[in-house]
């Protein structure tokens, strides 16, 4: 298995409920994942700026997030790893009164490097691109469903689908991609949600989903 598999592995799991801390303590020390300290010179080393009390703006990638009511957020903080030096941009977000995790990422992709190299509809030699391989190496094919593409705003967004098993909770993984500054950035939007009510559900995750958009123009002043 290569590394950058290996790297997505171990970021996927937990998408739905599964054991983060055991796959961790499996890794060896120098490849985990770590959060970044902010630079002396106080920059917020997230790019993550606070325009108003509960909207976000990613300065980078010019993609704005508005916090939906009854939700709360994690501090932000980036990672990186020493066998990957992207970094990325991590805000995660809990609703205390249902079992509900969502965390939203966005990582600069290589130069050269498109959407279709993570995500894409049609399978190019029976893959669907690198995150569908690692969901599906992680969980088995029967628990994932291959990528569908569908408009959500101003994004066209990938989704997969994700059956956690028996004990533990389902979920489902979002990804897009947009260009700002002659670089282009991935946005992956995953969450673990009980079982059962799937209307419910689709509720929760289209509150968050919904909640992504470009950045506002007076933002960029």
């Amino acid at each position: 298995m290569s590394p950058l598999r290996w790297l997505l592995i171990v970021l996927t799991i937990g998408v739905v409920g599964q054991p983060i801390a055991l796959a961790q303590d499996e890794t060896p020390k120098k490849d985990k994942e770590a959060a970044t300290k902010p630079p002396e010179d106080g920059h917020d080393a997230t790019l993550l700026r606070r325009i108003t009390e509960d909207t976000y703006v990613h300065t980078a990638s010019h993609v704005s997030f508005k916090v939906p009511t009854g939700w709360k957020e994690i501090r932000p903080h980036r990672l990186r790893r020493e066998i990957d030096t992207r970094i990325s941009t991590v805000l995660s977000l809990r609703r205390s009164d249902v079992d509900l995790l969502a965390t939203l990422s966005w990582m600069q992709m290589a130069p050269g490097q498109t959407l279709s190299h993570w995500v894409r509809e049609t399978a190019d030699n029976g893959e669907f691109g690198e995150e569908y391989e690692t969901l599906k190496t992680v969980y088995g094919k029967d628990h994932v469903t291959p990528p569908v593409r569908s408009k959500s705003g101003p994004f066209d967004v990938y989704k997969m689908n994700i059956t956690g098993g028996a004990g533990h909770n389902d979920g489902a993984l979002y990804l897009f991609a947009v260009e700002s500054g002659g670089a282009t950035w991935l946005i992956k939007f995953r969450i673990s949600f009980p079982k059962g009510d799937t209307a419910m559900n689709e509720k929760w995750t289209q509150e968050i989903l919904s909640a992504l958009d470009k950045m506002p123009a007076d933002a960029k002043k």
